[in-house]
Parts: C-alpha cells; structure tokens; sequence
C-alpha cells in the first residue's frame, strides 16, 4: 500500500502491525526475506483501502477503467504482476488494481487470526470502520468454513457491520447488503443469531447479552408502527434491560424500551386500556430504579423513570380518554362540555339547560384528538374549556377554546409564545392543569420539558384565556401562582 493512498490511521497502522504480522507470518509461517509470495497467492482475499480505487482493465495505468470500487470491497486475487493486482470479486469484472490500494490476506489459520486483529482496530476509527466491517465479515466466515466458528468473532462482525449501515456509506460493501427500505443489513442480523446458536452451547453471559441486543435491533431497526409488534417490542427490550447486567448493553437498550413504551402508551390510551397503562407505566419504574443501582452514571435510569412518569401522565385519573365530561353552574342554567364520539372523529360538544329547556351545539371547528382522561376543564364562567391533548408519544400539552364561538382549540404554547412556546421543541413535554381563575379570565398550568432528563421542578404559568399571553411564570413561588387563580 502507497503512503499516498489512504488515510493516515491506515497507514501508521499497516506500516508496524502489516509489516510483521502479514508480511511475515500471512501464510502462518516466516516468507523469506524480500518475498510476497506467501503474501499475495492466488485465491487470497483482497480488501480496497482508500475512499475509492480504481479497477482498471489491464495492468497499466493508462487502461480503461472498469469501476471504482469503495473502501472494504472484497475481493479475490488472480495475479501478481510487478505493483499490480489481477482481482474479481461479486458482480464484478475480472480487473487489475494497485498494490498500494489493498491489503492482501492468504488463505490460514494465522492469516485469519491477521484478519480478525486488524478488523477490531480499524473498527475503533470512523474513518476506517467501512473497512472494518469487510474484515471483520471476512474473518468469522474464514472461521466457520474451518470448522471453528468463534461467537466474539460474530458479534464483532455484526455490531461493526450495523455501525457502518447507520451512517448510510453502504455503497460497495457486500456486507452491507439490504434487506429493503429502512431494514438493517441481513448480515448483521444473521451475525447475532449465529452467535446466539454457539453461546447456547457455551455460554459467556456478556456475550448473550450483546448478541441479544443486536437481534433485537436487527428486528426492530427502529420502533415500531403497528400495535402486535409494538407490544412484541417492547416487552422484548423491558426484558433485557430487567436481566441484562453489562453497561454497554443496558444503555441502548434503556433507551429503546423506553422508546417503544411511550408509542406503546399512546395507542394503550386510545383503545382504553388505561389498566394496561398503569402496568406499564410501573414496570419502567421499576427498571429505571434497576439502571440508577446498576450503571455508574445514574442519568440512564432517571431517563427511563421520567419516562415511565409520562405514561402515568397519559393515564390521567384512570378513565376512558373519551368520553368524557365537565359541568358548570351558573345560576339557574347548567353547562356541560363533552368530547366523545369516534377515534379519529372526536367531537366537542355543548349542552346548556335552563329549567327544562336544552340546547346542544357541536362545536365542529375544535376537533379533539386524544385527550388524557380526566382532563377536560370548563371555566366557571362557561365561556372556555381546556383539556391536554397527547399529540406525540412524549407531548402531552394543553389546549384551550371558546365556549361562544365556533372556533378551532389552541395549543397554549402557540397562544403564549416565550418560554411555554420554546418547550414545544423539546423531545418530552408533560403539562397537568391546574384550573380557571375564579373570574375565568386565567388558566394555570403546570409544565416540565426536556430533552435528557427533566428539571428539579415543574413550572407553573398562568395565562390569559382571552388572549394567551403568559401572565406569569415560577418554580417556586407557589404562593404568588395561586393568588392568580383565585
């Protein structure tokens, strides 16, 4: 490999460790001196190591090009000719390429164990870790066709492998080869189980923990969207993260399970299964106290307990979401707000009695959506209502709309702008309310949002029902809070 040819981790690392391990030893035993022969037989495996080499038709220079092949294309080698490399690989033509582009490795034992050492190190760098992957694949199938597959060396292959396809720089690395749209590399998954079928004959508990993991991912690339698989999901994370003990292990997979709980509470919610939502909401308590005794740093589990309290949050008081219902009286006339109806065709109504007349109004404009149980709120004079509204497996945020008038409901933070409206771009965001003014011209709230892990204290804010403008804002000066509302 020239020095011009690749990055420089690339080169530092061939010219101490390649020289010795691959130069000298790549058939397992000593070349004589000055020779590559041992090196570069015919059938050896060839892996490209710049961004880019260039597969040329005939050993020269000036040739016609036949391809550019990506860092970590396997291939085969034909021919040795002077600095030139004769190669084919998969889907491509037979070719020649530079010496200076490629790593060579013989066919061995030794050279096996070459393959696997190296991989591991360039999987430590991002530059290199395209490269990584096509060894690392490499090494645990020249395992395996020898009869001695290793599971370390599986694992390896497929974390490294799901690292790359993350990135997306998957062109030129059979390894990488998809499954289809927004699946990981079939490679990887196949990576884990494999490693799982040897562990179950010798087990190393931080290996099946690993292992685990990957398949996991490997099913579930991201969470999912149907209800079965949510549940299937779910349960499967919570699982591992209530027996697994490695670190490494439990921090993702805290944050998957945590995850899939809050897209699993919001469908829970809109079928009525507030029981379900309960259990639910205590397990990832009861796993995120597990993480705080376990991990070092504590923020992981309290990451995973905040979350368990948003899925409380969505449970409310334990009713249904809808229907649901509050009531006013003013004098002699009585009001009542529902919102029921149909998922996905939510209605708020309006019903007023005076003696025994009754007069009801759709209010069609204010479309529900899934609102949390027991939230619904009517001013006490009867010309407003709010309720929170769950707009996002992690939002649970308050809207508000007139009573008089036929008019769409406001999210708040919209109305009131400041730091209300800032939260809204925070990846969790829980709010309770706290009630009208005794006049109906305010509505107290309170709120915490965050990104990692909430803050010591909710705040509370007071707006106006008119106009939406923050009125007032604290943490601690609770005193001065419910003054305003009185």
């Amino acid at each position: 490999m020239s020095a011009a040819s690749g990055s420089w981790p690339i080169r530092a690392l061939l010219a101490g460790f390649l020289a010795a391990a691959i130069s000298g030893g790549a058939s397992g035993a000593p070349a004589a001196a000055g020779s590559t022969a041992a090196v570069e037989a015919p059938g050896s495996d060839v892996f490209t190591t710049p961004r880019e080499t260039l597969l040329r038709e005939k050993p020269s220079a000036t040739s016609r090009t036949l391809g550019r092949l990506a860092q970590g294309t396997r291939l085969s080698l034909l021919e040795t000719r002077g600095e030139l490399l004769k190669v084919e690989g998969a889907g491509l033509p037979q070719g020649w390429i530079a010496r200076g582009t490629a790593i060579v490795f013989a066919p061995g034992a030794g050279t096996t164990k070459d393959l696997l050492a190296v991989g591991r190190v360039f999987a430590r760098n991002d530059g290199n870790r395209r490269l990584a992957a096509a060894l690392l694949d490499r090494a645990a199938a020249r395992l395996r066709e020898a009869g001695t597959p290793d599971a370390e060396a599986e694992i390896l292959a497929g974390e490294t492998t799901e690292t790359v396809a993350a990135t997306g720089a998957t062109a030129g690395i059979a390894v990488i080869e998809k499954t289809g749209s927004g699946k990981p590399p079939v490679s990887a998954g196949a990576s884990f189980e494999r490693a799982l079928e040897l562990l179950a004959r010798n087990p190393n508990r931080e290996l099946i923990e690993r292992a685990t993991a990957g398949r996991l991912r490997a099913r579930y690339p991201s969470v999912s969207t149907t209800l079965p698989a949510l549940i299937d999901e779910t349960s499967a994370w919570l699982q591992l993260v209530e027996t697994a003990g490695s670190p490494t292990v439990l921090r993702p997979a805290a944050e998957r399970a945590g995850a899939a709980s809050l897209a699993l509470g919001r469908y829970l919610l809109a079928l009525g299964k507030t029981r379900d939502l309960g259990a639910l909401s205590g397990r990832l308590l009861s796993v995120g106290s597990r993480l705080q005794t376990l991990l070092p740093e504590p923020a992981d589990g309290r990451r995973l307990s905040a979350r368990a309290r948003i899925i409380a949050a969505m449970r409310g008081d334990g009713s249904a979401s809808f229907p649901q219902e509050a009531r006013v009286v003013l004098g002699p006339k009585e009001r009542t707000v529902r919102i029921g109806g149909k998922l996905g065709a939510l209605q708020l109504t309006v019903e007023t009695a005076v003696g025994g007349t009754r007069d009801l109004q759709a209010r069609r404009a204010a479309i529900p959506l899934l609102p949390v149980p027991g939230s619904l709120r009517v001013s006490p004079d009867g010309k407003f209502v709010a309720w929170i509204e769950v707009v996002g497996p992690a939002m649970l945020v308050p809207v508000m709309t007139s009573l008089e008038r036929d008019e769409p409901a406001r999210e708040i933070a919209f109305l009131s702008g400041g730091r209300p409206l800032r939260d809204q771009a925070l990846a969790h965001v829980v709010t309770s309310l706290s009630g009208f003014s005794k006049d109906g011209q305010r509505l107290g709230f309170a709120i915490e949002a965050w990104n990692d892990a909430p803050g010591p204290e909710p705040r509370n804010c007071v707006v106006s029902v008119v106009t939406g403008e923050l009125l007032f804002e604290t943490s601690r000066d609770l005193k001065s809070f419910q003054r305003l509302l009185q």
